[in-house]
Formats: C-alpha cells, sequence, structure tokens
C-alpha cells in the first residue's frame, strides 16, 4: 500500500496521491482496535501485483481509493470506486476527500456518480529543500528536541490535545499518543518537540519520508495556545526541513484546511508554498 502511494506520487499523472506518512499517520495513530481498521482496508490484486486499496472510514462517513497510476480513469478504477461506495451506502452521506482539483479523471467520475464538491477543502503546501533552512534562534529558556518516546507520552499529548481543542477528557485522550509510540512506524527523531522552560512540550511535528521520491512530508504539526506568536512553530518547522534534508529528501511538503489562516502563515514563512487544493466530495443517499 505505501509502495503503490509512492509510485503514484512518482507518475505525477494528475490524480493526488497521500504520502506514504500520512497512511502510516492514519493507521497507527488512532483509538481504532488493528483487526477494525484492518477489516476496512480492501486490496486488489492482479497476479502478485496490488493494483489499488482501498480504506474506509466509517466513523467519518469516508473512503479513500488509490489505484496504480496506470490504471487512472480505468473501469477498474472505476470499479474499485463504486464498491467503496457501495460499502459506505448504508450513512446517510459520503465523502471523498484528497481530490486534487485539477484530476478530471476522478472529479468525473464522482459527478457522474451524484457527488458534489464541498465547500471546505484541504490546501497543499510544498518547497524544495535546496539552499540554506536557517530559521529564528528560539526565545530564551526554550529548546528543540527529538522525543524520548514512551517516556514523551503524557507531555506530547498535552500538547496534542490543546492545539487541537479536543473535547475528549485527557485520560482518554493520551492513551493514543502511546500507542502511537508503541507501533512500528513510530521514529522518535522523527518526532520533533519544543520544550518550554518549565518542561511542557509547546509546539511539536512528525515528519515522514519517502525514499522513491525523495520526499519529506509533515503530519502532524501543533503548537500550544500557551506558546502562540513566538516563533516556536517556524523553528520548529526549520528544524524539522533540515532533518529531512539531511536524510536525502530534496523536497517537502504539509496539508492543512483552508480555513486555518494562522498554519497558512506558518507554512509560508518557512518557504512552503501553496500548490493546489485538495477537494471533499459528498454524496447523499
Amino acid at each position: 500500500m505505501l509502495d503503490l502511494l509512492a509510485e503514484g506520487r512518482k507518475a505525477n499523472n494528475g490524480t493526488y496521491y497521500i504520502h506514504r506518512g500520512d497512511l502510516q499517520w492514519w493507521l497507527f495513530y488512532t483509538d481504532v482496535p488493528a483487526e477494525t481498521w484492518q477489516s476496512n482496508i480492501r486490496l486488489w490484486f492482479e497476479g502478485n501485483d496490488l493494483m489499488g486499496w482501498s480504506l474506509l472510514s466509517p466513523d467519518e462517513r469516508a473512503f479513500d481509493v488509490f489505484a496504480a497510476p496506470h490504471l487512472r480513469g480505468d473501469a477498474c478504477e472505476h470499479e474499485m470506486l463504486a464498491w467503496a461506495v457501495g460499502q459506505m451506502s448504508a450513512y446517510e452521506y459520503i465523502q471523498n476527500v484528497w481530490v486534487a482539483e485539477d484530476d478530471e479523471a476522478r472529479i468525473c467520475w464522482l459527478e457522474e456518480n451524484r457527488s458534489s464538491a464541498r465547500e471546505g477543502h484541504m490546501l497543499l503546501f510544498r518547497r524544495s529543500l535546496s539552499g540554506p533552512l536557517t530559521g529564528s534562534p528560539l526565545p530564551e529558556g526554550f529548546s528543540l528536541r527529538s522525543s524520548s518516546g514512551e517516556v514523551d507520552a503524557k507531555l506530547r499529548a498535552a500538547a496534542s490535545h490543546a492545539s487541537f481543542g479536543s473535547k475528549k477528557p485527557f485520560d482518554e485522550y493520551w492513551p493514543r499518543t502511546l500507542r502511537f509510540m508503541q507501533s512500528p512506524v513510530y521514529v522518535p527523531e522523527h518526532d520533533i518537540l519544543v520544550t518550554a522552560p518549565d518542561g511542557r512540550v509547546a509546539a511539536f511535528c512528525c515528519i515522514w519520508t519517502d525514499e522513491l521520491n525523495k520526499a519529506g512530508h509533515f503530519e502532524p504539526v501543533g503548537v500550544q495556545p500557551d506558546f502562540q506568536r513566538k516563533g516556536l512553530g517556524k523553528s520548529l518547522l526549520f528544524e524539522g526541513l533540515r532533518r529531512l534534508k539531511s536524510e536525502g529528501m530534496i523536497e517537502a511538503s504539509v496539508c492543512t484546511g483552508s480555513e486555518n489562516t494562522a498554519a497558512i502563515r506558518l507554512y509560508e514563512s518557512v518557504g512552503l508554498q501553496f500548490e493546489k487544493r485538495l477537494l471533499t466530495y459528498k454524496k447523499r443517499k
């Protein structure tokens, strides 16, 4: 599944393929038991070759379908899409996300099958990692470091809980961070933290790599509300960019919602430039 995403991004044929890191984040930073999300994945093979996969997300009433790039607009890809829609048909509405605004083939199929674009959408930002990657120094008393893994789980979760305004009680929220840190995809050096003078995690991000395309990705990125407007997010992202470059990546990307003006300004401040809109198509019963 990860390799298919990388091959799709390499093909650059108009269809948007999420970064490998997105899938790893979705599957391992979750409250959904492994046996449940595994049952929500469908794989299509031709011989030993994976032709496509679908991930159903009933809690979000959403589905994702990614086909081998040579199947773009093909009847095989349409069969995969139709299967996913059929599996979700019991819901009042279903949605397909990550549809590139210039993906005529996917948009045509969705519109022919009575789906329409929602008003809200995601924005894709990208930048080259060539040239200097120097940001402003952190304020006195703040420091950058890699996560220490499980011992940082509560500190890291507290920052995430506050940054994203979660309504879930913290005692129920933080074990998800612990499980992610215990998962096979977790790399402590890729989980970068800004620590405040009082020891709290003030800002955080995870970086992900795609060796085939030499492409890095940020997911997630957060700054604790108590520490915003101090330049912490900018210093954090520059550190992430430097680490990605040191691992051989030549570009980096990040996505955010179109209404998140603070995040947009932050990403632009470190040279990440808007590339395209990623639409959500929604269908009612």
